[in-house]
């Protein structure tokens, strides 16, 4: 399974799916969650990133929840931004947050 996301997420990440796509499905995929899962999704991804050796990444998602955990609707756009953005990211989510929004899109 992982490795298909992984095979997945390079296909975005390669260009071969258009960011306005990518952006569509993660928005579908959010707004299917209460914000306070997505802000556990942020900060597990979070902790992977810094795992996996990129701070930066666990940063941006970390300040993300802190600044916009007060506005649901602020985050959820925060979080489908920074996914159109930076695509690579969905590779420090759980399988399940990543494959739902790339079943969407592939």
């Amino acid at each position: 399974m992982f490795g298909n996301i992984e095979n997945m997420i390079s296909q975005v990440t390669g260009g071969q799916v258009d960011p306005q796509q990518l952006e569509q499905a993660a928005s579908e995929h959010v707004s299917e969650m209460d914000s306070g899962e997505l802000a556990n999704h942020l900060q597990n991804a979070a902790d992977t990133a810094n795992q996996n050796g990129n701070p930066q990444v666990a940063q941006d998602l970390m300040n993300m929840v802190q600044q916009h955990r007060v506005d649901p609707d602020s985050l959820k756009n925060a979080a489908v931004q920074y996914l159109r953005d930076n695509p690579g990211v969905l590779s420090h989510f759980a399988p399940p947050f990543a494959q739902g929004i790339l079943s969407k899109v592939l």
